[in-house]
């Protein structure tokens, strides 16, 4: 609303004059109320001095502008949260973090202490994780219920993912207009033999009796029918259904199989997408409903 974005506005101003983002004195004043729920000098400090160590081409201002604007969302995501009787226990989103910066080599532990080496605080990521933490499930609890995935979308999504994929494909063709079970046993012991595609070349590239067509590089719609539909629906497999085609015998090779999402997997993903969405315009909605009070 009006309102906040002059909140928002005056107060960058305020601290980028008057209070600075580097290791300096951390005053605990209260700046602004978010529906009641207080946001510190101290907080601004911490985030802004964390914003900067991650970001060091921004400007203060844009600093500035960003750690208000964070604060100020995360503070309307927990009110929103609590006010729907979702708790959340500090413990665990600790915990949760010490998991995942050991996966990365590091702990919480060694992490607290690199953010007081620069100015900042664990408590400002901590309270971070809280915020997106309780909105992911105030999200779940009030908009899962209108998450709707159809499977003509699942399958669009397949498809759409299967297009921008880069295959290397090998065709080899044996005329074979006199239908001889020669040709034909040939024809199957590439496929029985099959090595690799190398191998392939090696083998039978100077052969008097087959084409080998090598395509580096190409996408399921540059390829011709049938072998566009046979891949769309076999990416995930090296070997292809051999084809008889104008009096040849037509073995397809898959060098690149591909690894096929399952149904679930982009049932999952619409749906975030679809909870994305609607997490986007409640914030939007929520930030015009909030009371934001300047208390610098």
């Amino acid at each position: 609303m009006l309102r906040a974005f002059f909140t928002i506005s005056s107060l960058v101003v305020y601290l980028f004059c008057f209070a600075s983002i580097s290791k300096s004195e951390i005053v605990s004043r209260i700046i602004l109320l978010v529906n009641d729920i207080p946001i510190t000098q101290s907080d601004f400090q911490q985030r802004a001095v964390f914003i900067q160590s991650n970001n060091p081409q921004l400007s203060v201002s844009a600093v500035s502008s960003q750690a208000v604007q964070e604060l100020i969302d995360e503070a309307i995501k927990v009110d929103a949260s609590e006010s729907m009787g979702i708790t959340y226990s500090t413990d665990e989103v600790a915990l949760a973090l010490d998991k995942q910066l050991k996966a990365q080599g590091t702990s919480l532990e060694k992490y607290a202490e690199k953010l007081r080496a620069d100015g900042s605080d664990i408590k400002t990521i901590i309270n971070a994780r809280i915020a997106a933490t309780l909105w992911n499930q105030y999200i779940i609890r009030k908009f899962r219920k209108y998450a709707d995935i159809t499977v003509s979308e699942v399958d669009k999504y397949k498809r759409d993912l299967l297009e921008k994929e880069i295959f290397h494909i090998q065709i080899l063709k044996i005329q074979n207009k006199d239908a001889s079970p020669e040709k034909l046993y040939l024809a199957e012991n590439i496929s029985t033999s099959f090595q690799s595609c190398a191998n392939n070349l090696a083998l039978y590239k100077d052969h008097p009796d087959i084409e080998v067509d090598d395509f580096f590089d190409i996408r399921i719609n540059e390829l011709d029918e049938p072998f566009k539909t046979i891949l769309n629906h076999k990416s995930d497999q090296f070997l292809l259904p051999m084809q008889v085609i104008d009096n040849e015998l037509v073995v397809m090779i898959n060098c690149t199989p591909k690894k096929i999402i399952s149904d679930f997997e982009v049932q999952n993903i619409l749906i975030s997408n679809q909870l994305k969405a609607y997490s986007e315009k409640e914030l939007r909605n929520l930030r015009q409903d909030s009371v934001i009070e300047d208390k610098k």
